[in-house]
């Protein structure tokens, strides 16, 4: 069962108990409250009768004795009980009923008549003939005794009609109130649910990973407290999450770009190596050496930064900057990929002014590499011009071929990260993080990278460094 149902099963409860208990005090009430008025106004005919007794035998139409007697009784009960709805009975000390305006002789000896001449007044509840009387009895006093005494008995039917009504009109009330209260509880209470059972999906929700449910209560109470806790709640888990995954996409990056850059310099070893096995000179294998050593001990840096970053947690790429020539870290870059060139057979031509710019060697090559081997194995060109020249105060360096160029479509995404591309190629030969890479590199040295293509045209990258 649940809880808006428990609730309105208390409710239900509670106000049954309530209204049985408030039936119970008001027909109780109901009933003494008239027994009371009767029984007052049976007494104040008692002393309108004593009255009009008294001055009967004042005037000495009849004495004392006559008035309690078989002879004028009758009478006298007659005369006193004209005109109203209750029967009049006087009675003599021997306790006997001597004057009786009715016909209810079943009710002549009772409790009440002694109670009377023992001269106190009495009041007695009694049934008879299916029919409920009240007896009121009444000692009546004469030169300071008592001669006798009048009793009167009030039908109660009348009362008992009236108490009958009143029930079923309070049950009819009662049961309206019932049930306006209980739509009214179950509407309060369904309500006061709606916030818990936007809790409760909210937190199935979560459960599953999705913090974009927020539950919204104007109530001005605890269920509010409840729902903003929980909304900071949601708000703090999805910023932690978000933070975890900008955290493991931040290492996963790192980690991918710094694999993806050793293949250069192994690359160029194994390119060298085979060189060796081709030449006869003792001067052009010392060369080759002195690369293959040069690309090793860059190997090996690599290495060291891939496990210092592992040691500190730090996933991002370190920059030295001097002031270097740009033209001889062009230079160099090109004799390293030289073996990789004329396996391509791809023609190039290179033109190179001097040229001083704040750079990161290291990192140069690492741009260069990737610009020119994403020539070699995807342009399809023929021809390959670097040119390096000043441009607007800055260095500017231009890596043009006559390949295939580069579709529309594809153009905006270049420089995205890879996981945000929609279709990424990953293949033995490319896993789409060069780009990014290199944008990412020379905006740590302060530079810069555009790429201009045609579909079918070529294409033109230009890379620029800041010159003072």
């Amino acid at each position: 069962m649940g809880l808006r149902n428990k609730l309105f099963l208390q409710h239900t409860v509670t106000i049954l108990m309530l209204l049985t208990a408030m039936y119970f005090i008001v027909n109780y009430t109901l009933g003494k409250s008239m027994i009371e008025r009767d029984t007052q106004t049976l007494s104040q005919y008692y002393a309108l009768h004593r009255i009009e007794a008294l001055k009967i035998v004042n005037d000495k139409k009849i004495n004392i004795e006559q008035l309690f007697s078989g002879t004028y009784a009758p009478l006298i009960a007659s005369h006193l009980a004209a005109n109203s709805n209750f029967q009049v009975q006087l009675f003599a000390l021997d306790e006997t009923i001597v004057g009786n305006s009715g016909d209810k002789q079943n009710l002549l000896k009772r409790g009440d008549i002694q109670a009377a001449l023992a001269g106190q007044t009495a009041t007695v509840l009694t049934e008879a003939d299916d029919t409920q009387y009240l007896i009121y009895a009444a000692p009546f006093w004469y030169e300071g005794k008592i001669v006798g005494g009048f009793r009167y008995l009030l039908d109660l039917k009348q009362h008992v009609e009236t108490q009958v009504q009143m029930r079923y009109w309070f049950i009819g009330v009662a049961l309206g109130c019932l049930l306006i209260s209980l739509l009214a509880s179950y509407s309060f209470f369904s309500i006061l649910m709606r916030p818990l059972h936007d809790l409760k999906q909210a937190l199935k929700l979560v459960s599953i990973g999705d913090f974009s449910k927020k539950i919204v209560v104007h109530s001005q109470d605890e269920v509010k407290e409840l729902a903003k806790d929980f909304n900071h709640m949601s708000d703090a888990l999805q910023q932690h999450i978000q933070m975890l995954h900008y955290e493991q996409g931040k290492q996963k990056t790192f980690y991918d770009n710094m694999t993806h850059e050793l293949k250069t310099p192994l690359t160029s070893i194994i390119g060298f190596s085979d060189l060796i096995a081709k030449m006869n000179q003792p001067g052009d294998i010392q060369t080759c050496n002195s690369y293959i050593r040069k690309e090793s001990g860059k190997l090996l840096h690599m290495v060291e930064d891939l496990l210092q970053t592992s040691l500190k947690g730090n996933e991002t790429w370190s920059v030295r900057l001097e002031r270097l020539d740009l033209a001889a870290v062009i230079t160099d870059s090109l004799r390293i990929l030289e073996p990789t060139i004329q396996k391509s057979s791809i023609r190039t031509t290179v033109r190179l002014a001097s040229c001083e710019a704040y750079l990161d060697p290291q990192r140069t090559q690492q741009v260069l590499f990737n610009m020119i081997d994403n020539v070699l194995k995807h342009s399809e060109c023929s021809h390959l011009h670097i040119q390096l020249d000043e441009h607007e105060g800055r260095g500017r360096v231009c890596i043009t071929d006559d390949g295939k160029g580069i579709p529309e479509q594809e153009k905006h995404a270049l420089f995205l990260p890879s996981e945000l591309k929609q279709h990424r190629v990953i293949s033995a030969r490319s896993h789409g993080l060069g780009l990014p890479l290199c944008k990412q590199l020379m905006e740590l040295q302060g530079g810069s990278i555009y790429i201009e293509s045609s579909e079918g045209a070529g294409t033109e990258v230009q890379l620029l460094f800041n010159m003072g």
